[in-house]
């Protein structure tokens, strides 16, 4: 019996000291962090003097705006919300349409995951200096292509759209990767099921395909409503927010609180919690209203084929 709890003392201090380091890095890089920031919402601190205590004044100020400090918070929001408008739905479904043409075992299909998923590790840095190489009016390739000499980045009208089209490129491998291995999941006598009650091959896409891989969908909605919340990098290095603060999305006008000259850090600290109460709120509006599972119909699809294996 001691030779027995010997064992699972040691297996215990075993398994503590392989997620040791873990648990390090998340209490010392993460979770302090968030109670330091927290509690710095509630002050007034530059970091050059001594942070002193405002209670809720930083919130009152940004939400209600009474002094007129913070003039951008609320357009900076919608922005925000414009850009995930632009680019979510359509990753959502460029997703499922490209994860299903590479089901259907086309030749190459290792070539095109491979080079659908190589934007998605590769450094936003490296992408928006490419990008924004091909988007010059005047040596730009997209520009030769059209014969044109548009200035994608620097008109308000086409700005958002152009990053939020970028957004679409760079997060597409990664969607496409998921959906289709959802996709390689799905139970083969759904389809035979299907194809016995003389469904074609786009009735079994939307009967079978879609409810089947929907819980895979709600993710990818989920992490990209997420991700288009603290969409950063291509504002802040292809426009800075410009022009006219049509690209000012709301995590560079946190950035711009805290390292801006203002160093304003108590309100930065403010606008990640209000962020983060407002990515906890859409989500749980998501879990509430968004499908996420079709079972009832993938059990009446196995009720069919039983019926028609019953028949034969």
């Amino acid at each position: 019996m001691k030779r027995l709890n010997a064992r699972k003392v040691r297996i215990n201090v075993a398994g503590w000291l392989f997620i040791a380091p873990l648990v390090v890095y998340f209490i010392v890089f993460q979770l302090t962090p968030m109670v330091m920031a927290l509690v710095y919402s509630f002050t007034d601190w530059n970091m050059r003097s001594d942070p002193s205590w405002v209670g809720l004044l930083n919130y009152k100020n940004l939400l209600l705006n009474t002094d007129n400090l913070y003039p951008h918070f609320w357009p900076s929001l919608w922005v925000t919300t414009k850009y995930m408008l632009m680019s979510i739905p359509a990753s959502v479904v460029l997703a499922v349409v490209v994860a299903a043409m590479l089901n259907s075992k086309i030749k190459g299909e290792r070539f095109f995951k491979t080079a659908f998923y190589v934007p998605s590790v590769t450094v936003s840095v490296a992408i928006a200096a490419m990008w924004t190489f091909m988007l010059d009016p005047m040596y730009g390739m997209i520009n030769q292509l059209l014969g044109t000499n548009i200035d994608f980045l620097g008109q308000t009208s086409t700005a958002l759209p152009t990053l939020a089209l970028m957004s679409v490129w760079g997060g597409l491998g990664y969607n496409v990767l998921i959906v289709l291995s959802a996709m390689k999941n799905i139970d083969a006598s759904l389809y035979e099921a299907a194809e016995m009650d003389g469904a074609g091959s786009g009735r079994r896409f939307i009967s079978v395909t879609v409810p089947s891989i929907l819980p895979t969908i709600f993710f990818i909605v989920i992490t990209s409503v997420i991700g288009g919340f603290q969409a950063f990098d291509q504002m802040f290095l292809m426009t800075g927010g410009g022009p006219q603060y049509s690209t000012y999305t709301y995590l560079l006008g946190l950035y711009n609180e805290a390292f801006g000259g203002a160093y304003r850090i108590g309100i930065a600290c403010a606008m990640s919690y209000i962020l983060f109460i407002i990515i906890l709120i859409i989500t749980f509006i998501q879990f509430k209203v968004l499908p996420q599972d079709l079972t009832g119909e993938n059990k009446k699809g196995g009720k069919k084929h039983d019926k028609h294996k019953a028949r034969q």
